[in-house]
């Protein structure tokens, strides 16, 4: 009777229930979409793998978007194994996900919707989980616990984040123009400089690097086979001193000029790269990699080298801007 009753009292409960949860982040929208858009900083988040520190986690798909999928393991009985899976995402305002548990049909769909404060204060995200329960009285049973079951460990989780997130560059990408490719090493001859920090002494070294390569290859009659590059190898602000190579793309087989010995012949990098294109004066470069390493940054890529520029045209002729391509390597 008491089954039968609970039954009937089942059929009467709401069909669905909601968990929500929100939190302001001090970062741009488009920093907290790209780190949910991805599984590269679940670990520093997450409210389950804090759960369990030797949980083993698999990334594969791709690094950000529909697809990236995570799968983990745990020896911890509550947290088991599983994949989570990217399945929605709307840039720069929501990221939706599907969890599964292995072993079962248990399926899990939650979302992650992002709105700007208006006073520019940050980001809100807000943690959300509807689940529907159909015609199944003892679902509907479930349902009247779920926020209190799901509620603390979303709340967990947002913290987490925001304390994470908020450790990442300020820097607002949102409006940036970028690709992620893999390129092949080309041969260069170049020449490594130093100068200050001040934009204009760097402006003035990279132009006397360039003059002294274009100059040695005259002598040896050797044309450039592509734009010039110039890639950046250290900066301390503190000592006011910024390392550099400035270099020109030659044709295979090319040896070192025979009248200076500063000359080096080299390759440049082959690998994966995120490539941005900036379009206006070279006082606008520093802002413009500020920006593409913040993108880096939020969407889990590890550094792999020196950021370089190439100056594909210069903007000399009438009403022209100077095209200047970004690489940053990564993986």
């Amino acid at each position: 009777m008491i089954v039968l009753c609970a039954i009937g009292v089942g059929f009467l409960l709401p069909q669905s229930a909601r968990v929500e949860r929100s939190i302001v982040i001090a970062r741009p929208q488009a920093t907290v979409f790209t780190v949910l858009d991805g599984f590269r900083h679940f670990r520093a988040w997450s409210p389950w793998a804090a759960l369990d520190p030797s949980m083993t986690f698999t990334l594969d798909g791709p690094t950000t978007g529909v697809g990236a999928r995570l799968r983990w393991s745990s020896r911890n009985g509550a947290i088991g194994e599983g994949s989570q899976e990217i399945v929605e995402s709307k840039p720069y305002r929501l990221v939706g996900t599907r969890q599964q548990f292995s072993g079962t049909d248990r399926e899990q769909r939650a979302r992650f919707e992002l709105e700007p404060q208006e006073d520019g204060a940050g980001t809100r995200v807000s943690w959300v989980m509807d689940a529907d329960f159909g015609g199944n009285p003892f679902d509907r049973w479930f349902g009247l616990m779920l926020d209190r079951m799901v509620g603390p460990d979303f709340e967990r989780g947002l913290a987490r984040l925001k304390s994470h997130v908020e450790t990442l560059p300020a820097a607002d990408f949102a409006e940036l123009a970028f690709e992620t490719l893999r390129i092949e090493a080309m041969p260069i001859v170049y020449v490594s400089g130093r100068s200050s920090t001040d934009p204009t002494a760097i402006s003035k070294a990279y132009e006397r690097a360039f003059q002294k390569l274009i100059a040695a290859l005259a002598r040896d009659g050797v044309k450039p086979s592509g734009p010039p590059l110039a890639i950046g190898r250290a900066w301390d602000a503190e000592a006011n001193r910024y390392e550099f190579d400035a270099a020109v793309p030659v044709p295979a087989g090319t040896g070192a000029p025979h009248t200076d010995r500063d000359i080096k012949v080299g390759q440049t990098y082959s690998g994966l790269v995120l490539k941005s294109v900036q379009r206006g004066p070279h006082d606008g470069l520093a802002t413009h990699l500020e920006r593409l390493m913040a993108y880096k940054q939020a969407a889990g890529f590890e550094p792999n080298g020196a950021p370089w520029d190439v100056y594909v045209a210069n903007g000399t002729t009438s009403g022209s801007h100077p095209v200047t391509e970004t690489y940053v390597p990564v993986k």
